[in-house]
């Protein structure tokens, strides 16, 4: 009886971490959609969390505010693209790795992946959203330290760590501009996967001269 009783006690605090985890999930991506859709300085927490069918206070369990909502997205963005890059072969170049793994993440996601391009221009102007390093901030020193791992990983040195930086900054920049070519158009799957390699594959050809779309 107390083994059985011990098990139901694990399962159900296993089911609320799991309901929490999505309700902070559900709640990161309905602040980007309503400010996406409404602005940020216009959309609301009570706005955010009617969405999700939780109260203001809910909210604030789990963030302190608008801006940490959108911090928690961005750090499960760039966990996942991670998570992509540690599954590729370990002989495959960095660049290829790093265009297949932005690609995935990019097109799979349930979301509007649209969406990421004001999550970015966020990051321009409001400088509270983007993550800080150096102590400042504890999603910030996660990411770097899986980043530091990762190139670890992959045999790759301090000395290339600028070269890795400046891969997954264009990455970025690439993934930005492949989205804003389909602001006012929503498309399908494969028609994103299409756009976005042909994007990395003129970044990776140089930009001397375009080269034929697939």
């Amino acid at each position: 009886m107390r083994k059985f009783f011990y098990g139901c006690v694990m399962t159900s605090a296993g089911l609320r971490e799991t309901k929490k985890a999505a309700t902070r999930q559900a709640l990161a991506v309905a602040m980007l959609r309503l400010s996406a859709r409404d602005g940020f300085d216009t959309v609301s927490v009570e706005a955010v969390a009617a969405e999700v069918g939780v109260s203001a206070r809910t909210f604030h369990n789990y963030f302190a505010g608008k801006e940490e909502a959108l911090r928690f997205y961005l750090a499960e963005v760039i966990g996942a693209i991670f998570s992509a890059l540690e599954e590729r072969p370990s002989d495959e170049s960095f660049w290829d790795s790093t265009a297949a793994a932005f690609i995935e993440v990019v097109c799979d996601r349930a979301d509007d992946p649209r969406e990421l391009v004001h999550l970015m221009t966020l990051m321009d102007t409001e400088p509270s959203i983007a993550m800080k390093k150096n102590g400042d901030d504890v999603d910030g020193d996660a990411v770097v330290a899986r980043f530091e791992e990762l190139c670890r990983k992959r045999s790759i040195d301090s000395a290339g760590l600028g070269y890795t930086r400046l891969v997954l900054g264009c990455a970025a920049v690439g993934v930005r501009v492949a989205l804003e070519s389909h602001v006012d158009v929503t498309p399908s799957r494969a028609e994103l996967r299409v756009t976005l390699q042909n994007t990395f594959d003129q970044i990776r050809s140089g930009l001397g001269t375009p080269i034929p779309t697939v």
